[in-house]
């Protein structure tokens, strides 16, 4: 059975270590996704957007999806998420007899290896739609990189 994450056809994705919590990530970004691209959407990436959180069959928020409006409908709808798949966590990165890091201590697992963009339904997207979908990635693209290096992506180069 395919699941709701995996719906659509894949743009992007990228495996997320298995130390980011989940729940934080997926709540920065979805906040992050209702400023820049739902408050911001026609300065930001050339359309109005609308932004809902989405959540598993648990209730649990994996990610958000996009639409991208034309005359106040919904002409390309975009999901960004956690997919299904589980990875290892472990307790902590210990030393082998090599000198080589080591995966060491309680392992837990993790719902969500992969973070996935992906376009939603079959109708085709225009050329000003791809060139919004870009944007956004490109966009997203920054966000997570500032949540890796400052633990949130709403830091800019003024704090």
């Amino acid at each position: 059975m395919k699941s709701q994450a995996a719906e659509g056809t894949l743009i992007s994705q990228v495996e997320i270590p298995a130390f980011i919590p989940r729940a934080d990530i997926s709540d920065q970004l979805l906040r992050w996704a209702l400023i820049e691209i739902q408050e911001g959407g026609v300065a930001n990436v050339g359309c109005p957007c609308k932004v809902t959180a989405f959540k598993n069959d648990d209730g649990v928020l994996m990610g958000f999806t996009v639409s991208f409006m034309k005359d106040g409908e919904s002409a390309t709808d975009v999901r960004v998420a956690f997919d299904n798949d589980t990875t290892l966590k472990h307790e902590w990165v210990g030393r082998g007899a090599d000198g080589f890091p080591l995966l060491e201590g309680n392992t837990e697992e993790v719902e969500g290896k992969y973070f996935e963009i992906r376009k939603l339904g079959d109708a085709p997207v225009s050329d000003m739609g791809k060139a919004s979908i870009r944007e956004f990635c490109q966009m997203l693209v920054g966000a997570i990189n500032k949540y890796y290096a400052f633990g949130s992506c709403f830091v800019d180069d003024a704090t």
